[in-house]
């Protein structure tokens, strides 16, 4: 069944395994020409950051976040860290961050901007930087700061119970090593969610996937697949409307170009979309 959304596509489990098929990307057709004038733009974006923001913009990059914050982590003892990224290597991952915006705002460098800007506060307000290291906070490599310590503690509480339930997770690949995301939606129940959490939760699913990409492909592919399987869905056990709904903006204003395709796997002939 083809949704209203072409990226979107209800499909049986049998029908799954072929649907996974390498594709190009966009970029792969497009003309010298038309990168060259990409990469202008891009540089004109992240020239009318500022240094804070270029740091935040690239910190969306998992390779360069764990290189910017090994090199800066205090753990207490005299080992030698890492020198930090350079300032090129910092701007080649704000300018990916950049090249996505403008990708989804059709090349309009002005809305671009805007909503990078709105990403970055967004990520700060939603500690996505603490999500996504809070698991790895007593490896050698990483030591938070003292005063972020109760920070992160506080992230393990609340995301290991949702995690432990294996309703959502990354596993696998698809044949181009896109990092599958994969969310058995059949056994969420209706009632009885924490909002943000369950926002959290999702957004630490979906940074695992794209830093399990970014490591499989060495950079060279940002999106990933997502697969929902519905198994026997129900009203009485799916996510509520209103989280739905808080997902679904997430992405769309704060994880553009992300998602290569969505898959609905269903064992019933017709459902709701």
């Amino acid at each position: 069944m083809q949704t209203a959304n072409d990226n979107i596509t209800a499909i049986t489990s049998t029908e799954f395994d072929s649907a996974l098929k390498p594709e190009n990307d966009e970029l792969d057709s497009a003309s010298k020409a038309e990168k060259d004038v990409e990469a202008e733009k891009c540089l004109s974006i992240i020239t009318l950051l500022s240094e804070d923001e270029k740091e935040k913009a690239a910190r969306t990059s998992y390779k360069y976040l764990v290189a910017s914050t090994s090199a800066t982590s205090k753990d207490g003892d005299n080992s030698e860290k890492p020198p930090p990224p350079s300032t090129e290597e910092r701007d080649k991952y704000a300018m990916a961050m950049a090249r996505r915006h403008l990708r989804a705002e059709n090349g309009n460098e002005k809305k671009a901007l805007q909503k990078m800007r709105n990403t970055i506060e967004y990520r700060d307000k939603m500690k996505i930087d603490v999500i996504r290291q809070c698991f790895t906070k007593n490896e050698s490599d990483f030591t938070p700061p003292p005063e972020e310590e109760e920070e992160y503690q506080y992230h393990i509480d609340n995301l290991a119970p949702n995690l432990l339930e294996g309703k959502l997770f990354v596993r696998g690949y698809s044949k181009d090593d896109r990092a599958l995301y994969i969310s058995r939606a059949h056994l969420f129940e209706a009632r009885g969610y924490d909002t943000e959490w369950f926002l959290k939760y999702n957004i630490y699913t979906l940074e695992r996937a794209i830093a399990c990409t970014e490591r499989a492909t060495n950079g060279e592919i940002e999106k990933v697949i997502a697969i929902f399987d519905l198994g026997q869905y129900s009203n009485k056990v799916r996510t509520p409307l209103t989280l739905s709904k808080d997902i679904t903006f997430c992405l769309r204003d704060h994880y553009p170009e992300r998602l290569e395709k969505v898959f609905m796997v269903c064992e019933r002939e017709r459902v709701r979309v």
